[in-house]
């Protein structure tokens, strides 16, 4: 990774607070007794044909390294950090976006060692369908596995090829909170918090009934569980999808009294953006004459304006930092429910207002700092909408 002359300069400083949020003694997901490791995806195919598809094309199967460019920025920047100190503290972050990866026996967390994590299976099919529970930590969640395949149904009579047992979740929402719900830095500063941003089933729009049957074996019985017509789909979708977002928020503008007002409204369930601290999204406002020239612009977002709508992690007076370094979080973003109003004063000459909202999966600061591809920095747009002026 090429480095930025910041990251140079303060890459000692970074690694010291990223001793603070992955101490030494940190451990992932509690395995069970005899554990050798997990099957590959591959095996769960011929079965599972559809869904082994879809999730193929999901984020759970391309958040390992080699497959996520992004995760392996900050893997780098992380592991860079690492060496400048002399230390080898645990890679937290491996322990959801890329669990099965360099998991010794023992559960203990790989460090950020040049080989570690260097393999490339995602968040397999075996992992998520190998947890049986969950035990909610002071800094995050960890999981229980065990040795037999999981299921959120009952499971008695199945006659599948591998044994299927049910887990202890009373919700499908409850499982996937275990990586999504929370993760807080060693000062306790919020990194990821799904568990106080507000959530309902998350099944219902992450994991839509499909048509397909979830499974197709020799051995099946009329009586399996698995004898459907419909499964619940294993494409995940989320931030990644413009459909998803378009679905959630709305936006809606009003002229009175020589103000504009821009509407914002978030109808899911939780935040906008949720969940990642380095998603993003701003609102462009403009004022166009009769002709169409712009009268009026926004200024471009950045934090402060009222135009952003994400967190931004504080140390002391400084602005911007690295996650590992927090103290504090100043969110903007959207709550669940809530209706973001902006107002403008409508420019002299003015015959429409537009206003359009983007979405960013990573701003171009933090692109930046860790060296993540520009192109993913780049802005969405989710949607716009116009207004003529009397």
């Amino acid at each position: 990774m090429k480095k930025t002359p910041e990251f140079n300069k303060r890459g000692v400083f970074f690694a010291f607070f990223l001793l603070l949020m992955f101490p030494a003694a940190a451990f992932a997901h509690k395995l069970p007794a005899g554990f050798k490791g997990f099957r590959s995806s591959a095996s769960c195919r011929p079965c599972h044909l559809q869904i082994y598809n879809e999730w193929s094309m999901s984020m759970h199967s391309m958040s390992g390294r080699s497959s996520d460019p992004a995760h392996d920025a900050v893997f780098r920047a992380f592991s860079q950090s690492m060496a400048k100190a002399g230390k080898k503290a645990p890679y937290f972050c491996g322990s959801c976006h890329n669990p099965a990866a360099g998991r010794p026996a023992s559960g203990r967390l790989a460090s950020g060692a040049k080989e570690a994590y260097s393999s490339n299976p995602g968040i397999p099919c075996a992992f998520c369908h190998s947890v049986e529970g969950m035990s909610g930590g002071k800094l995050f969640n960890t999981y229980a596995l065990s040795t037999s395949m999981t299921s959120a149904g009952a499971v008695s009579g199945v006659s599948a090829p591998h044994p299927v047992s049910k887990w202890s979740f009373n919700s499908p929402s409850q499982m996937c909170l275990g990586c999504h719900g929370k993760m807080k830095n060693g000062r306790g500063t919020v990194i990821c918090s799904m568990d106080m941003e507000g959530h309902s089933d998350c099944v219902k729009c992450h994991m839509p009934k499909t048509p397909g049957a979830p499974a197709a074996y020799p051995a099946m019985k009329k009586t399996d569980i698995f004898v459907k017509d419909t499964h619940f789909s294993h494409l995940f979708p989320g931030g990644h999808y413009t459909n998803m977002l378009k679905a959630g928020i709305s936006l809606s503008l009003e002229v009175n009294n020589g103000m504009l007002s821009v509407n914002i409204k978030n109808a899911n369930p939780h935040y906008f953006p949720s969940t990642s601290p380095m998603r993003a999204a701003y609102v462009k406002v403009e004022f166009l004459d009769k002709n169409g020239k712009v009268l009026f612009a926004s200024p471009a977002p950045m934090p402060g304006k009222k135009e952003l709508f994400m967190r931004v992690f504080t140390a002391g007076p400084k602005k911007g930092v690295p996650p590992w370094m927090a103290e504090k979080a100043v969110d903007s973003r959207i709550k669940s429910g809530e209706t973001r109003t902006l107002t403008y004063a409508v420019p002299k000459g003015s015959a429409r207002a537009r206003a359009v909202l983007y979405y960013r999966l990573f701003t171009p600061a933090a692109a930046a700092k860790f060296g993540i591809p520009a192109r993913m920095a780049k802005p969405v747009k989710v949607t716009e909408t116009g207004i003529n002026i009397d």
